[in-house]
């Protein structure tokens, strides 16, 4: 079976609805079944214990009629007083006569035959049907002799009373099926709520709300479940809570006799000229891994720092284009990669968004082919960064663990000796979350990996900077921002 025709088993809450649904028909079949049964057999019995009656009526009558005067026997059935579309046979000294005109006895003498339905007092009763109509044929014996009389009454009124009892009882089976369904799915839905208050909870937790917790209940059924998840997600966040004492204290302690070692080796590079060859070489790469191990437990440090809310400095309201623009100058790069479509000030700490845009340029440098461009618009009330660097890209499954510690991406990506400490995009991640902004890696159009860092724009602040024309450039491509703003 094709991917496109395969079936898909529904859904817990289509599972209860069906269930309902399927639960309220069968109940209403049955019900509407056992009605109608017992319905028709009671409007049948009476029917023909009312033909009966009527019929033992005409045959004493007729009988007395018949014995007691000269009157010919088809003058005295011609007589009788019959409902409309009724009709009654007389057999006399075996000739028969009928009470309607062109009524012959043979059609329903055939229909009667040898099936008939004799009682204990030889009445015969039959249903029958004749000229396209049901009939209720009843048969009583006048004497001894043989002569007897049919009355035959219409069953068209019952027939139809019983398609519109019928029809009602689908109906309301109908109708009764839609409501188990409606009734399912109310059901369902306070079944699952609890189910979708976990999921957010969760999902708020997979986020990095660490002190979100499910609301106690009343409920006995749902006590137990509150709690072991409450107290699963305490066991978490105690083991993450020790896991980043664990990376600051050691980074902490680590930092001392790291500084000895550095100014030890510098005090070893005063001296390069008088080493052998190998031992330059050697001091060379051991003065790059510890380079390497200091910018790894700077990290450290500041991870720690941000994880804990501790800062080196206070909110304050900051120019992103002058931000970004100092940045590159201080990492000795060009600021003709800056492009300033709108410039946006927000409220951050610039000692923090001042690394974590280095550690994004850095990335670019090291692991993505070297730094394209950097672009700073507004979007929807959030300032957007985009980072563009000329590597192979991402891939898709890593594009969120690269924000994890200590993950480098896919090989392609992977630093050489003395170069990324797997822990950059981490403290972008930390620094920009602590701003109540976003980061995401993406793909850039024309290959390679995109950066977007968005930070919330203050709700009463300066208004955006746009880029006046002078700052345009003659082949209408937008700006780049080369200079400091213009006031």
């Amino acid at each position: 079976m094709s991917s496109g025709r395969r079936w898909h088993a529904p859904g817990l809450r289509g599972r209860v609805m069906l269930s309902f649904a399927i639960g309220a028909s069968l109940v209403s079949i049955l019900l509407a079944v056992s009605v109608f049964t017992i319905s028709r057999s009671y409007m049948v019995a009476q029917r023909e214990g009312s033909a009966e009656r009527q019929t033992s009526i005409r045959a004493e009558y007729v009988r007395n009629v018949l014995d007691g005067t000269d009157l010919p026997p088809a003058a005295v059935v011609s007589d009788l007083e019959l409902p409309a579309e009724s009709a009654v046979l007389v057999r006399r000294e075996s000739q028969w006569f009928a009470s309607a005109v062109g009524l012959a006895a043979e059609p329903v003498l055939a229909k009667l035959g040898g099936a008939d339905v004799a009682l204990d007092d030889g009445t015969v009763r039959r249903h029958v049907s004749l000229f396209g109509e049901p009939y209720l044929a009843i048969g009583v014996p006048l004497n001894d002799d043989g002569d007897v009389l049919f009355e035959l009454s219409p069953l068209s009124e019952l027939e139809s009373a019983l398609r519109v009892l019928k029809l009602a009882l689908v109906s309301c089976a109908v109708l009764t099926t839609l409501a188990g369904a409606l009734l399912g799915l109310w059901a369902s839905r306070r079944v699952l709520r609890p189910l979708h208050e976990v999921a957010g909870t969760a999902a708020q937790i997979a986020g990095g709300q660490l002190d979100t917790r499910l609301t106690e209940t009343q409920d006995t059924d749902l006590t137990t479940i509150v709690q072991a998840f409450n107290a699963m997600v305490d066991s978490l966040q105690l083991r993450i809570d020790r896991e980043r004492r664990f990376f600051g204290d050691v980074s902490h302690e680590l930092r001392t006799p790291l500084m000895t070692l550095i100014t030890s080796v510098s005090v070893l590079g005063r001296h390069e000229q008088d080493l052998p060859d190998r031992s330059r070489r050697a001091l060379v790469l051991i003065n790059a891994e510890l380079e390497h191990l200091r910018r790894l437990l700077d990290h450290l440090l500041a991870l720690a720092r941000a994880e804990a809310g501790l800062h080196k400095d206070e909110l304050e309201p900051l120019s992103l284009a002058e931000l970004l623009e100092h940045t590159l100058a201080e990492s000795k790069r060009s600021t003709d990669l800056l492009v300033v479509e709108t410039d946006c000030v927000v409220e951050g700490r610039k000692l923090a968004l001042e690394r974590a845009f280095r550690n994004l340029m850095d990335n670019a440098d090291k692991h993505g082919g070297g730094l394209v461009e950097i672009t700073l618009r507004e979007v929807g009330g959030m300032a957007m960064v985009v980072v563009d660097d000329a590597g192979p890209g991402v891939q898709v499954s890593e594009r969120t663990r690269v924000f994890e510690r200590f993950v480098t991406g896919n090989p392609s990506r992977k630093r050489t000796t003395g170069t990324g400490t797997g822990l950059g995009l981490a403290l972008v991640a930390e620094t920009v979350k602590a701003h109540d902004g976003r980061v995401r890696c993406v793909s850039r159009p024309g290959g390679g990996a995109r950066f977007v860092v968005e930070l919330p724009l203050p709700q009463a602040g300066p208004d955006p900077i746009e880029a006046t024309p002078s700052n345009r450039r003659r082949d209408g491509v937008a700006p780049r921002w080369s200079s400091r703003l213009r006031t």
